[in-house]
């Protein structure tokens, strides 16, 4: 895989403070933070009204940005004729910037947080903490959205699901929500468990940020996709002509232990690994992830979630494709996300065997 370029642009993950940093170059590009939140806002609730009619919501928000993200959200379908109620943690009063002024917008109360609000609720907005969370959860905020999960309304979470941190996917008291609309691009925590499970669906809403932010952050980490290997890919590849992947290192989660001792989430640790052995390093498991030593990291998306058997056939996969000179890293991306791919079209039943079958029907989707 080659370096970040403007084709591989929609595969970008942006970390925490690399999307703040795309708010910040958006307005000094000439998008204003107000504008940015209203653009979130209003996605959030055109995403709701597309899925459901209306009835009974409640807009549960925090004290920052996400929170004016629920405002608006909140005002617009309210505006639409929909029964919203909405709560906050935190004093109104205490709120600043564009936040602020989108909540002085809503016309209805603002009640206090609490698991009560909930009674009679069909639809509920998570619009608490972002993804920048880096506590966990509690208090009147653990005991609603405890409250909320246990209940039989779908959960909308704005950003992510408070308590999901956006860099890692660790939860810190999180609960799953069916939908989450984030905005411009991804994190990984939307595609690393436990995040990935409690994110529900997730759309990546337009809200105005400039493309061009990204040739100033140049991000190293991607979701697995085809336009990211796609031109590596060598005309067919349908053997395994090598015993062993001599610039890949496949591992699910107990050899990685037995090799490796790095601790913490499943990309900093794949990461580490890569550049302590100078091989790309592949940590199979239900949210793969695939790291360079150069710190370009890729998380595979499709991997199937009955994983019994498929360390044999993506090894094979991978081992074929790099024994036909596609680039290390290329390589196994493409072998994890081909394979993936066979599992969707072909059920589970799908072996090493069909792999030679299955390959051709795979490509020629690919390039139509």
């Amino acid at each position: 895989m080659h370096t970040f370029d403007r084709d591989r642009r929609q595969s970008v993950l942006l970390t925490v403070s690399q999307m703040a940093e795309a708010d910040r170059l958006s307005v000094v590009a000439g998008v204003s933070s107000f504008a940015l939140m209203s653009n979130a806002g209003a996605a959030v609730a055109r995403e709701i009204q597309r899925r459901w009619t209306p009835r009974p919501l409640v807009v549960l928000c925090g004290p920052g940005n996400n929170g004016g993200d629920g405002f608006v959200t909140a005002h617009r379908l309210a505006e639409a004729g929909w029964p919203v109620t909405l709560a906050m943690w935190g004093d109104p009063s205490a709120l600043k910037g564009e936040a602020k002024q989108h909540a002085q917008r809503w016309q209805g109360a603002v009640h206090t947080l609490s698991p009560a609000l909930l009674e009679g609720a069909e639809l509920i907005v998570d619009a608490v903490f972002g993804a920048g969370l880096a506590r966990a959860l509690q208090g009147p905020v653990l005991e609603t959205l405890t409250a909320a999960g246990r209940g039989n309304a779908p959960i909308i979470a704005i950003d992510i699901p408070s308590g999901v941190m956006g860099d890692t996917g660790e939860s810190l008291g999180a609960v799953a929500a069916v939908l989450t609309v984030t905005f411009f691009r991804k994190k990984p925590g939307h595609l690393l468990q436990p995040g990935r499970a409690l994110c529900g669906d997730v759309v990546v809403a337009d809200i105005g940020t400039p493309e061009t932010v990204l040739d100033t952050l140049v991000p190293q980490t991607y979701e697995n996709h085809p336009r990211l290997w796609l031109s590596d890919l060598p005309p067919i590849a349908t053997q395994d002509r090598t015993p062993r992947c001599a610039g890949v290192l496949p591992l699910d989660e107990d050899e990685f232990r037995q090799k490796f001792a790095f601790s913490g989430d499943s990309l900093t640790r794949t990461r580490a690994a890569a550049q302590s052995c100078s091989r790309v390093v592949v940590l199979e498991g239900g949210d793969t992830v695939i790291a360079a030593p150069d710190g370009q990291a890729i998380i595979n998306s499709n991997t199937p979630s009955n994983r019994a058997g498929a360390s044999v056939v993506s090894r094979s996969i991978i081992h074929g494709l790099q024994a036909q000179g596609m680039p290390a890293l290329s390589a196994a991306a493409a072998g994890m996300w081909l394979h993936g791919a066979a599992i969707a079209e072909f059920g589970p039943g799908f072996s090493a065997q069909d792999w030679p079958a299955v390959l051709p029907v795979l490509l020629r989707g690919l390039v139509n």
